[in-house]
């Protein structure tokens, strides 16, 4: 059943009045408020579908259930967690972050095809305007975020705005991309896919680089052969939910916290990963709790040796998925978190042909930057992901011209 008749206007204003919202002002200039943008976006697309049909399309079932079982047992960590109200905060964030926009992304492969078309030329016109803003701030200094800021906020405030802005304009490349192809055009697509690249290169997110290098490459996998792309990423989880601690300690041992070659974001990385690692044993079935990181002893001090001010031990995450998951959710939190991310790789792979390669590319692009780049629950991450993940899904209801 499509959407269709007077929940099909409705829901068509929705998803691009706040999708360009989306694709032109928050992820350029505003990207913290990308979680509560999802959020409205999902609410009131599911909303408008409820009221006409009276059901709402659910997810796959396997991937509900095992979505269940891990917010379970986040919600049971709350009574050994140490990380105080920040981990019912975190929880609760989950629940009106997560459910809304999974039967929101239901609900795109039901839009019609002459719909889609509509719609993805609204967001690809969104997108190029948000680009053109990530430019101007990226090469002049960021004079829209000065020009609307107070004069408390801080030089370093300026240069997470940014970063946080390179990350999701390289993770949405991938599905803006797929939209332009799906239209037809295929000289745009790859310049959508290349740009941003460039962009990155010249920000100080060397997330973003790898982030978008990690999608093109795998994207080229996914190509050629999806299965060989799918195992990758399987691989992958497994890997990182097995060998985070062991990897973490190797890294350390070889040197690479000392290495001039590598920059002092990266070295304090692997500096924050040993000694996460050291605590991994602590509670290694359960974990610390949800949102721990911040409060695990010893992770409050500084390194040695690491300048004036210092480099912090935990500074508030472990930039690491598979370490933060292991850390405060403990070998049952992180098996669970390792099922969830195979139940989505699985549905995506049951993807119309014409999406799957991207699909794929996406969810392996959005781990890889998840294990070095920000905290595991940060939630405009989150929904920046899967917003790419909608745009996906839109533009598998986009016929592709024969």
């Amino acid at each position: 059943m499509s959407v269709s008749d007077g929940t099909g206007r409705i829901f068509t204003s929705f998803l691009g009045i706040f999708g360009c919202i989306i694709l032109a002002v928050l992820v350029p200039l505003v990207p913290l408020g990308l979680a509560p943008g999802m959020a409205v976006l999902s609410v009131l697309c599911a909303a408008a579908f409820l009221w006409h049909r009276r059901f709402l399309p659910l997810p796959d079932r396997g991937l509900l259930l095992a979505l269940g079982l891990f917010l379970a047992w986040t919600g049971l960590s709350l009574f050994w967690s140490v990380g105080g109200g920040k981990a019912s905060t975190g929880f609760f964030s989950f629940l009106y972050l997560w459910l809304p926009a999974l039967v929101f992304l239901s609900l795109m492969a039901l839009v019609p095809a002459d719909t889609a078309r509509r719609v993805a030329r609204w967001l690809l016109l969104a997108a190029a305007l948000g680009a053109a803003l990530f430019a101007v701030e990226l090469l002049a200094d960021q004079p829209i975020q000065h020009w609307a800021a107070g004069p408390d906020k801080e030089v370093l405030d300026y240069e997470r705005d940014l970063n946080r802005a390179a990350l999701l304009q390289a993770l949405l490349a991938g599905p803006v991309a797929l939209l332009l192809w799906r239209l037809g055009r295929r000289v745009v697509a790859g310049l959508a896919l290349f740009l941003p690249l460039l962009m990155a290169v010249d920000s100080t997110s060397q997330s973003s680089v790898a982030a978008l290098v990690g999608l093109i490459i795998l994207l080229a996998v996914a190509v050629l052969s999806w299965r060989v792309a799918a195992g990758l990423v399987a691989a992958g989880v497994v890997a990182g939910t097995v060998l985070c601690g062991p990897v973490a300690h190797w890294m350390m041992a070889a040197g690479l916290s000392r290495a001039a070659w590598m920059p002092d974001s990266f070295r304090h990385r692997i500096m924050t990963w040993d000694f996460v690692a050291d605590h991994l044993g602590d509670h290694p079935w359960i974990g610390w709790g949800l949102e721990s990181s911040r409060a695990i002893p010893g992770g409050q001090g500084v390194f040695p040796d690491t300048g004036p001010l210092g480099w912090p031990v935990l500074p508030v995450h472990p930039h690491n998925l598979f370490l933060q998951v292991r850390l405060e959710l403990g070998w049952v939190g992180a098996v669970l978190a390792a099922l969830l991310l195979l139940a989505i790789l699985r549905r995506l792979t049951r993807l119309d042909p014409g999406i799957r390669p991207m699909a794929i590319a996406l969810l392996g692009a959005c781990i890889f930057t998840q294990c070095f780049a920000y905290g595991a629950w940060q939630g405009w991450l989150i929904c920046g992901m899967l917003f790419g993940g909608a745009l996906v899904a839109l533009a598998g209801r986009v016929k592709a011209p024969s």
